[in-house]
């Protein structure tokens, strides 16, 4: 196994990283003795980065992984994610200090080593089927940055990230904060504009080199959906373990495949 250090933060992880996402099932449905074996046979082979959220199976996925961690006595660097909804607009500190005190309890720790924003971040809020938070939302007084700081003061948190889905402006923003020590980034071998540049016409969402603009800044990467949802797979046939949800706009599974 190789091991990077992420971003400024004197982090080091496996490079390989253990997802508990919906779109492995693993973490949220299969069987306990199945989910301990799979996470006991990643922490032999070195992995030592484990990324959850509370949107997997509605805390399903981090209270399993809490209660394997404690069974098999292992304590890997823990990442864990938090939605905010519409309903956290009159307070988002609030909501964002509730949310994060609701993962600890669900992974029963007492700190996490990350934690990140899963809502997505656009120049103007959404309302509609998919919320999504503004940069203001974000980084202004009593946002979420100002949560995730409150946590981090009580000895709760150690660093903080993001999921880099929204608008490529919005998100660009986050990254020039300087708030931020990591991010989720959307890259593959179909859509790898984070981190090459791609013609006018390309058909996908554009994220115009982010992952460059996020180094300049001292923040590290956690690259998500590098298999597509599956379509990079060698037979997508038959699921390939993916959703088909491609989860970045512009991008559509069928054309992928």
């Amino acid at each position: 196994m190789q091991y990077r250090t992420i971003g400024n933060t004197g982090l080091k992880i496996s490079e390989i990283g253990f997802g508990c996402g919906n779109n492995a099932v693993l973490m949220v449905k299969a069987p306990y003795d199945e989910q301990v074996k799979v996470v006991r046979r990643a922490l032999d082979c070195g992995i030592t980065f484990f990324d959850t959220a509370f949107a997997y199976g509605l805390g399903k996925s981090e209270e399993n992984l809490g209660r394997i961690l404690k069974d098999l006595g292992a304590n890997p660097v823990i990442s864990t994610k938090i939605r905010l909804e519409a309903d956290c607009v009159s307070d988002i500190k609030a909501a964002t200090v509730r949310a994060v005190e609701a993962g600890l309890d669900r992974l029963g720790r007492e700190r996490v080593d990350f934690v990140q924003l899963h809502t997505r971040v656009t120049r103007e809020r959404g309302m509609d089927k998919r919320f999504s938070l503004t940069p203001h939302d974000v980084l202004g007084a009593n946002g979420v940055i100002d949560g995730f700081k409150t946590m981090r003061e009580r000895g709760k948190v150690g660093f903080f990230g993001f999921s880099g889905l929204g608008e490529t402006a919005a998100l660009h923003e986050l990254v020039d904060s300087g708030e931020f020590h990591g991010f989720q980034c959307y890259y593959n071998l179909l859509n790898p504009s984070a981190g090459h540049a791609v013609p006018k016409n390309f058909s996908a969402q554009d994220y115009r080199l982010i992952l460059d603009r996020a180094a300049a800044n001292g923040m590290g990467a956690f690259i998500i959906r590098i298999l597509a949802a599956g379509a990079l797979t060698s037979d997508p046939s038959t699921g390939g373990g993916g959703s088909g949800n491609t989860l970045s706009p512009g991008s559509d599974y069928p054309l992928d495949l």
